[in-house]
């Protein structure tokens, strides 16, 4: 009785009960149409007798499908009266044919043939299901179109005979095929079957691949924190030209290295489809202010031009994301100051209506050496440039346009390279709606300098590079800061003396830094509502989000610079706004 184990293990009865329990209502309606026609042909009190039996056959269905489609699999016991009450269904339809055949007159007959046909052709649907379905919807009414010519129709003659033997080439016909759409289905059942386990494969690489994504960036964050939190400790002392020069040069490195694991990172997140858009009011033409200014030293020094220009139909405010287009705009701007030797870079700002919404567009034009028409199809390519000397005469990886592309899909725009007669042109443009502009920011009232010599610090660290760079910023400054290595020690210091803010490590042994967090805000260690900076090497898009939903008041990731780590402390311990003096110190 394996078979029958296997029949009722079955999770697709699930899907095809679900069916029948949802179509219930218009089997019935279809039962009474027929027995409205039933009644012409063999008188009222017969259609209503097989009526009735048809809607106590239709009941048991609907009691015994009660529990499936409820998104859960449904018990064998379930499945066993399924196919059960499958069988009065079925035969309820074939004992009409039946009336229709004995007590009917001949033209009836047809009638009846018609409705066994019919049921041959219903049981193909469970081509795809259990062989238990496909017998029991199936094997009543070919055997009464085997059984009712051959006995319960006179004559002998070539006509009668031809009749029936045709009936038997129809059942043996619609069997063959009946077996080849289940063997068609089976292939396909196990074609889908693969599918969906490589699509689980897929899956599973892409975890593994954001998994060591997200460990590479933890692991390369914590000693870049190291390296640089030192180099910038190295540019506030006393140097000389040539050492002020070479620490420039590790900053710059560091920093393009950091730019590097970043790039990295986007790739994976847009890979993915985990890009978060956050829009907000925004003036484009700020925007782009911004973007030239940030660059128009660079371009002093090679004796560019760089300069931008804006149409009038460009709205004042729109709904975008800021920090997307900045980074696009940046990358743009960038690479039209590096790849220029002399001339101008431009930045020319459009605007077109696109039904409630603008299609803005910011192309990038220079005066360089352009892009070769070979190239062109591959400068969006991940790791490709345009020429593979440009790697060597002017760095890079080869994937700012392949993000900043994706990144403008993602804005409801493109970023295109288009033809130029001079140099490279490339055209941003993104869909934003129009929207009023923000509330304006109520400035506060000027606050006395706060002493930085009397904030108390205490900082949970374990990695004590980690310990060294934040103690060796923090000193200059006068801050009172006290370390330790777990959370464990930060709760008992806390419980000991007073302090003004904490800075907290996340992966700590004995206690990580959420857990101490939690014991913080429950009153263990004194002031719940004491400012907690989460300063970590977790630093992927929507970390920040996630651990200020945690209760961190703020967020540091690795490698912090100086004057991150003094403002976010300032702004912990005084959440008003600063005034220009504490800014600076």
């Amino acid at each position: 009785m394996g078979w029958l184990a296997d029949t009722l293990a079955d999770e697709r009865l699930d899907e095809v009960g679900a069916d029948i329990r949802r179509l219930g209502v218009s089997r019935l309606i279809s039962g009474c149409l027929a027995a409205g026609i039933v009644g012409l042909g063999l008188g009222a009190l017969t259609a209503f007798a097989w009526l009735a039996g048809f809607v106590l056959a239709e009941g048991l269905a609907t009691l015994a499908t009660r529990n499936f489609g409820k998104g859960r699999p449904a018990s064998r016991g379930d499945r066993a009266a399924f196919i059960l009450a499958s069988i009065p269904v079925n035969g309820s339809w074939a004992a009409l044919a039946s009336l229709l055949w004995l007590h009917g007159s001949d033209k009836l007959k047809i009638a009846a043939v018609a409705i066994w046909c019919g049921q041959l052709v219903f049981a193909q649907q469970y081509r795809h299901q259990p062989l238990v379905l496909l017998v029991l919807s199936g094997v009543i009414p070919a055997a009464s179109l085997i059984i009712f010519p051959f006995f319960f129709m006179p004559g002998a003659d070539m006509t009668t005979q031809a009749m029936r033997w045709s009936l038997v080439l129809l059942i043996a016909v619609t069997v063959n095929v009946a077996l080849r759409n289940r063997a068609a289905a089976q292939r396909m059942d196990e074609l889908t079957r693969g599918l969906r386990e490589e699509r689980e494969r897929a899956l599973e690489a892409a975890r593994a691949k954001s998994t060591f994504i997200a460990v590479t960036s933890h692991e390369l964050r914590t000693p870049m924190n190291g390296l640089l939190g030192m180099a910038h400790a190295l540019e506030r002392s006393d140097l000389n030209p040539a050492q002020r020069e070479q620490v420039a040069l590790m900053l710059k490195s560091g920093d393009s290295l950091m730019q590097l694991l970043n790039d990295v990172l986007d790739m994976s997140r847009i890979e993915a489809g985990r890009v978060e858009l956050a829009p907000e009011a925004i003036d484009p033409r700020a925007i782009v202010a911004d973007v030239v200014d940030t660059w128009r030293d660079a371009a002093v020094f090679k004796n560019l031009s760089l300069f931008a220009d804006f149409g009038a139909e460009v709205p004042v405010w729109i709904s975008a994301d800021p920090l997307r287009i900045r980074q696009i705009l940046t990358n743009l701007v960038s690479n039209a100051v590096k790849f220029t030797p002399a001339g101008h870079v431009r930045v020319s700002v459009g605007a077109d209506r696109a039904g409630d919404a603008w299609m803005l567009r910011f192309s990038v034009s220079d005066t360089g050496p352009g892009v070769p028409a070979a190239a062109a199809d591959r400068v969006f390519d991940s790791f490709t440039q345009a020429d593979e000397t440009i790697s060597r005469s002017h760095g890079g990886a080869g994937l700012g346009l392949t993000i900043s592309r994706a990144l403008a899909r993602q804005l409801g725009g493109d970023l295109e390279l288009r033809p130029a007669a001079v140099g490279a042109c490339f055209v941003l443009s993104i869909r934003a709606e129009e929207t009023a502009a923000p509330a304006p920011v109520v400035e506060s009232e000027e606050q006395d300098d706060e002493n930085l010599d009397q904030i108390r610090v205490l900082m949970a660290e374990d990695n004590a590079v980690n310990q060294l760079v934040v103690r060796t910023m923090l000193e200059p400054t006068g801050v009172a800061l006290t370390v330790v290595e777990n959370g464990q020690e930060a709760l008992k210091a806390m419980s000991q003396g007073r302090y003004d803010c904490v800075l907290m490590d996340i992966n700590m042994p004995v206690m990580d830094g959420i857990t101490a967090l939690e014991a913080i805000r429950n009153g263990a260690a004194g002031d719940p509502g004491l400012p907690v900076i989460a300063l970590t090497a977790s630093a992927m898009a929507g970390d920040r989000e996630r651990f200020l939903g945690m209760g961190f008041d703020d967020h540091l990731g690795k490698p912090v610079k100086p004057m991150d780590l003094i403002t976010a402390i300032i702004r912990a311990v005084n959440p008003e706004p600063p005034n220009e003096g504490l800014r600076a110190a």
